[in-house]
């Protein structure tokens, strides 16, 4: 629907014979309309089939938003309670460890790191920065592209590179998109929704190819779920490289909002000069949490080992129903409902569990993230 409102409003037709711009129409429709929009991420939840219905309901299963369903560690809500004494200050101490600590886990410096509420809020800080002096960014489809809206707000083009028969981000085609403005191409490794991994030597030989003063933005929220390397270390040799993390997904902080971007230190003061208080967002609480969370390896291996048993017996389900899947990386999978014949949508909303959306038409693609073993057997019965 947003997407709809802004071709309408790229129309130079639509202004033929009126004493107005199209920038300032637009921020004058955009205001002026506030109460009545949603944020990019609320489009994506209400975009989700039987979401107003049933999001309020604590019976409801949530199978779509790739959330941890085992929980957080235990280690880290413990922290978490104890620093609750200190929540009427600001806590700058705590701050200073937390980015410590992500960088001694990522062999960068301190230098390297921005921290924020959520990995969402640095794709939409890169994005703005990057729209300073307007542009062109190019991007998958599908992908998690909730900063394009921001990014067209703002004045910027867009190219959206649809994946290739093998439901794979085509790098290639990106590099033939570049325009003498681009300023940003981005890539989400593992793909969100497909869960598929390109290799750590794919994207590196992409960056190699490309002009240098093209900021590829690598987006690693399900790097932790494969045993590949991230490209974290390459920020330094690449400067025109930054990755971004989160806590929402491994460490089950999606609703303790934490996340983090990796860059070259030029790259990450330039960010910072859009921020008025740098990391100020994110609580005393998630901090402490998180410094504890990194540290607590029996949950972070209970998890992984969750969450690939998890896999395989989705995978196994959909194969024995004759649904094609693809292969995943993450804590989703990502699979095609051509062949299926009844109402999908409709028996997930019976059941009260929720569901992603069709993300491509042709193939009716959609995805399901997995849930625990126990919400995986319930979603295959009912779509039985």
């Amino acid at each position: 629907m947003f997407y709809n409102i802004l071709k309408c409003l790229n129309s130079e037709k639509l202004f033929s014979g009126m004493n107005i711009n199209r920038r300032d129409w637009l921020k004058t429709a955009f205001l002026g309309s506030a109460a009545l929009t949603l944020s990019p991420l609320e489009f994506l939840a209400n975009e989700t089939p039987n979401f107003n219905e049933l999001k309020n309901s604590n019976e409801t299963i949530r199978l779509c938003f790739n959330e941890n369903p085992f929980g957080t560690s235990p280690k880290a809500l413990e922290a978490m309670q104890k620093s609750l004494s200190l929540s009427s200050r600001y806590d700058f101490k705590l701050a200073d460890v937390l980015c410590e600590k992500i960088a001694g886990n990522n062999n960068v410096k301190k230098e390297n790191i921005l921290v924020s509420a959520g990995s969402s809020f640095l794709l939409e800080l890169i994005t703005k920065y990057v729209s300073l002096d307007k542009g062109h960014i190019i991007i998958p489809d599908p992908s998690f592209t909730i900063f394009a809206p921001i990014a067209e707000f703002l004045g910027m083009s867009k190219s959206v590179i649809e994946l290739n028969d093998k439901k794979k981000i085509d790098l290639e085609k990106m590099k033939n998109s570049i325009q003498k403005d681009t300023k940003l191409i981005y890539i989400c490794n593992p793909n969100n929704p497909t869960g598929d991994l390109l290799s750590r030597l794919e994207i590196e030989n992409f960056i190699k190819s490309i002009p240098d003063n093209i900021i590829v933005l690598v987006d690693e929220a399900y790097i932790e779920f494969t045993t590949q390397k991230s490209l974290s270390d390459l920020v330094d040799v690449y400067k025109n490289l930054i990755v971004t993390r989160t806590f929402s997904k491994l460490y089950g902080f999606a609703g303790a909002r934490l996340g983090y971007a990796i860059g070259n230190p030029k790259l990450i003061v330039e960010l910072k000069k859009l921020q008025s208080w740098s990391g100020a967002e994110i609580s005393v609480v998630t901090m402490a949490g998180a410094i504890a969370g990194m540290d607590d390896k029996e949950f972070i291996s209970k998890v992984l080992d969750n969450n690939q048993k998890v896999k395989d017996f989705t995978i196994s389900e959909f194969n024995k129903r004759g649904i094609k899947t693809i292969p995943s990386s993450a804590n989703f999978v990502y699979f095609s409902l051509e062949n299926y014949k009844s109402d999908y949508f409709k028996k997930l909303k019976e059941a009260k569990i929720l569901g992603g959306k069709t993300y491509e038409e042709k193939g009716k693609w959609t995805r399901i993230s997995l849930g625990t073993i126990e919400e995986m057997r319930k979603y295959f019965d009912v779509i039985s």
